[in-house]
């Protein structure tokens, strides 16, 4: 159970990436669609 105790911080180190990695591709997703959006005009 020691063990599962030590990679808890790791673990929530790679899911708070991951969020902040997930919010910047949602920004970029939306950038590209308002980017569409001017094309198409």
């Amino acid at each position: 159970m020691e063990y599962a105790g030590a990679l808890a911080p790791i673990a929530f180190v790679f899911a708070v990436a991951a969020l902040v990695k997930i919010d910047s591709l949602k920004k970029e997703v939306q950038h590209l669609k308002s980017e569409l959006d001017k094309l198409k005009r």
